[in-house]
């Protein structure tokens, strides 16, 4: 056990966390919340710690009260799972964390996140007692899954912590809700096996979330009536959160709404929840041109230039995470004015600047953030005319820094 511990630390410290990145590098906040220099680096994100704390406390006014199991999968949508994780662990009203890559869970517990984590998929066999020495609890989710679980070794020390992952309607992970319970109570007298939850997931389309509540709850009722009771339940994603209040239990589960950003565009409920951008992503221009008339821009010569123009070079394109539909009418702040993008490709991006030359090459663009309304999450994607899911996709590579606050 000890071998396969010591060589995936190994492997996390060399590369997982952030690509060879020290630790330190990915959390450079001082005391103080002096600003580290971004010198050197670009693109990068900036992450405030504030937002994500007042986003926790405004999602539990949401829920009223109902404590929060925050979905970090896909390393937070990119904006980075152990520094969201890190800030959040702080919080009273985040219960523990919610992944589907084991790898990730682990990765945390080497950060020093102490609050429970629930690992929702599969896992690799070979971490198996990693994730168990770690408290990471294990889903259940299908007959291949509970036979993994309980080859495991046995400990008298240490139990292995389990919740039930029943399907009521999504189809594509978990326990059909109405299979055979029997094995639950077979599986509930083992000693060195605790269920502590139980939990699904509730589809978009309201009138059949509600039947999946109802599924959910005659399984909870059942399993009761086995002498089975569990300490947690959960069923509620961001919108059923926002919709179904019947959806609560006593925990929910948001994911985007923790980042800033409502799951739909225009939700009244924004106004009543007032939720806060919690990064920014930012580069500074590699090049300023000036351009002739009839000139185009990239490989499909997409953008043809209308008149004489100065366009700028921004060095992030859609292989990092900046989306390619940017070019359909995103804006970028630089010197406190918004300009256009009128160019997307792998690794840049470009952004019509005018007839006069107004920004100058190291100037800081920001392409996401707090800082005017056309370029928060929804700002964006209003302007591209897409989803609110779109502008957050970034690959782990970039640098992260965490400040107290935005300046």
């Amino acid at each position: 056990m000890q071998s396969y511990r010591r060589l995936f630390l190994k492997k996390l410290s060399l590369g997982t966390l952030g690509l060879g990145i020290p630790l330190s590098k990915l959390w450079p906040m001082a005391s103080n919340g002096d600003r580290f220099s971004t010198k050197g680096v670009n693109p990068w994100l900036e992450i405030s710690k504030n937002a994500y704390l007042h986003n926790a406390e405004i999602i539990s006014k949401m829920a009223k009260g109902t404590a929060i199991l925050a979905v970090l999968k896909n390393n937070a949508y990119g904006i980075g799972d152990v520094e969201v994780a890190k800030i959040l662990d702080e919080s009273p009203h985040i219960h523990g964390f919610a992944f589907v890559k084991e790898t990730r869970c682990l990765a945390l517990r080497k950060a020093g996140v102490k609050k429970p984590i629930l690992l929702m998929g599969d896992f690799a066999t070979d971490l198996g007692e990693v994730l168990i020495k770690e408290d990471i609890t294990l889903s259940i989710f299908s007959k291949e899954s509970l036979k993994k679980i309980m080859a495991l070794p046995k400990h008298d020390e240490q139990k292995i912590k389990v919740q039930l992952y029943f399907d009521t309607g999504l189809g594509r992970m978990g326990i059909p809700y109405d299979a055979d319970l029997d094995w639950i109570k077979e599986l509930a007298q083992q000693d060195h096996v605790s269920i502590t939850g139980l939990f699904s997931t509730l589809t978009t389309p309201p009138d059949f979330a509600k039947e999946q509540i109802k599924r959910f709850k005659t399984l909870a009722n059942e399993l009761a009536g086995m002498g089975i009771k569990v300490e947690h339940q959960h069923v509620a994603p961001s919108l059923s959160l926002l919709d179904l209040e019947e959806s609560y239990l006593n925990l929910v589960r948001p994911g985007i709404l923790l980042h800033g950003s409502f799951p739909l565009l225009k939700m009244s409920l924004s106004k009543q929840f007032p939720l806060r951008p919690t990064y920014r992503l930012r580069a500074r221009v590699i090049r300023m041109e000036l351009l002739k008339k009839g000139d185009t821009i990239g490989f499909s010569r997409f953008y043809k230039i209308p008149e004489d123009q100065w366009i700028a070079t921004i060095p992030i394109g859609w292989a990092e995470g900046y989306s390619s539909a940017a070019e359909n009418g995103a804006k970028v702040l630089i010197n406190d004015k918004l300009f256009t993008v009128v160019n997307v490709n792998s690794s840049h991006c470009n952004v019509m600047i005018g007839k006069e030359k107004q920004v100058e090459v190291g100037e800081t663009a920001t392409l996401i953030g707090p800082d005017a309304p056309e370029i928060t999450p929804e700002g964006f994607a209003q302007l591209i005319d897409g989803h609110n899911y779109l502008q957050i996709n970034y690959k782990e590579s970039l640098p992260k820094y965490v400040f107290d606050d935005f300046d």
